[in-house]
């Protein structure tokens, strides 16, 4: 059992791993071309209505889904009751979405708001077309996740493009959202093969509780990652908010990206061993080494290419978000090492500590970025959105410990990574004196980047790195 668990956790994250670089890398080609046909108030609002939109979804998930995944005993009929009082909350939602859009845009002074609001309010009904993605994941069935992802993705994308060349403008966008959402939740229910049974209330208090228990770690987590941009929104106006969005998607999206892979495969994974500490123990060390390996360098080269990232990729309307996206990425890997982290605690069943995590951020970082806004605008709330990160992780980080038993194994477990990616900082950032073009220097630092983060995984990872190399050796082969 223990090496067919350790095959499916393994295909999983090569699955979701795998589809969530390409989304990426696809989401952010699509997003270079609208980029240039769009204004920065047009990503401004939409990123506005987001934020309502994701606070109405935290509240909406009262993470049955997480209760449904970590339960070993889960009846089919308490599945379908689940169904039925999530798709009822859904529908509720949507409407106070819909009749409240008036009060959420006067919150960030822009009446324009109403409309993109009113509209995007179907993103959270669509939320009930994609239950199935819970039983999939549950039963560590990742590739037809993974397909519907990708289709539904490409689908919109090329859709929305074609709309800005037409002359939609903001509304290519509005329509990318929802079209890639609707197609999403109609593939789930196809791939997934899954039909609502008789349903059965009966013994759901358990399930209910955990759910609700994390519904106020939903509620604070958001506030803890979104305060920045409600902030920037009101106070700072639509054209700083989409200069901010930009930046935000590239430095903390990757960061949710593992969030959504670790908790997706790892939480079902490793929740059939939570009893067994010493099991359970080595196998997360493990998959934290690895992910961090990757994840730690990349971010902190992401941070270091940010002022000549942003101009190439975006054009130079969009220069300032260069600024941004250099903290923020620090701040992208302060929230994917606490996904991480996250993952660990969830799968052991300690709902309470990832409330706490949560609000400890939201109570550090909120007066200081109110404070910090008054002299140094956007710049001063991504200072305050980077301490609570830190404060946050540092919480996670002890309770994570105690709850392994094992004293500094969460450092441990990232050492290479921080290594790696602290010398590949180093190196990137000193090569930005150069006075070269933007594209130059952009090509000449990921090239030394590469160099070295081979050379440094060989001579730190020997082994993980003959792994790879076979791997790869292997594939170009058969290919």
């Amino acid at each position: 059992m223990a090496i067919s668990l350790k095959k499916q956790v393994l295909s999983g994250l090569a699955w979701r791993g795998s589809t969530d670089i390409i989304q990426q890398v696809l989401q952010i080609v699509f997003t270079i071309i609208l980029a240039r046909l769009l204004s920065q108030g047009d990503f401004g609002l939409v990123a506005m209505a987001l934020l309502v939109n994701r606070f109405v979804r935290s509240v909406s998930n009262v993470s049955f889904g997480t209760a449904i995944i970590q339960s070993q005993d889960i009846t089919k009929e308490q599945i379908s009751a689940i169904f039925i009082i999530q798709t009822s909350l859904n529908v509720v939602l949507t409407a106070i979405i819909y009749f409240g859009a008036e009060l959420a845009a006067g919150f960030f002074n822009e009446m324009q708001l109403v409309p993109v609001l009113q509209a995007l309010s179907l993103l959270v009904l669509f939320q009930s077309l994609q239950f199935p993605n819970l039983l999939l994941q549950k039963n560590m069935h990742f590739k037809s996740f993974s397909i519907a992802q990708i289709i539904s993705m490409l689908i919109a994308n090329v859709i929305a493009v074609i709309l800005a060349f037409t002359g939609y403008g903001l509304w290519s966008l509005v329509w990318r959202l929802i079209l890639q959402n609707l197609i999403f939740g109609l593939l789930s229910f196809y791939l997934g093969k899954w039909i609502p049974s008789q349903p059965s209330f009966k013994g759901l208090k358990p399930l209910m509780f955990f759910g609700f228990n994390l519904l106020g770690r939903n509620i604070f987590y958001f506030f803890a990652e979104n305060m920045i941009g409600l902030m920037t929104g009101r106070y700072l106006g639509k054209e700083t908010m989409g200069l901010f969005n930009i930046a935000y998607n590239l430095a903390i999206v990757p960061a949710s990206k593992i969030q959504n892979v670790l908790s997706s495969v790892m939480t079902p994974g490793f929740s059939k061993i939570q009893n067994n500490i010493l099991k359970f123990r080595e196998n997360f060390k493990i998959a934290l080494n690895y992910t961090s390996l990757a994840f730690i360098p990349f971010m902190l080269l992401l941070s270091a290419i940010s002022t000549n990232l942003i101009p190439v990729m975006y054009g130079d309307k969009w220069e300032k978000a260069g600024v941004f996206l250099m903290v923020l990425s620090i701040v992208g890997i302060m929230r994917g090492l606490s996904h991480m982290v996250r993952t660990a605690i969830v799968s052991k069943g300690n709902t309470k500590i990832i409330f706490m995590s949560a609000l400890v951020e939201v109570v550090i970082s909120l007066p200081i970025m109110y404070l910090l806004i008054q002299d140094y605008g956007v710049r001063g709330l991504i200072l305050g959105y980077l301490i609570g990160a830190v404060s946050s992780l540092s919480y996670l980080v002890l309770h994570f410990d105690r709850i392994l038993e094992k004293k500094d194994l969460f450092i441990t477990a990232i050492k290479n990574g921080l290594i790696i990616g602290g010398i590949i900082f180093l190196l990137t950032f000193s090569l930005g004196y150069l006075e070269f073009s933007d594209m130059t220097l952009l090509v000449l630092k990921c090239l030394a980047a590469f160099i070295v983060f081979v050379s440094l995984l060989y001579y730190i990872e020997k082994e993980l790195f003959l792994v790879i190399y076979a791997k790869l050796k292997g594939f170009f082969r058969t290919a």
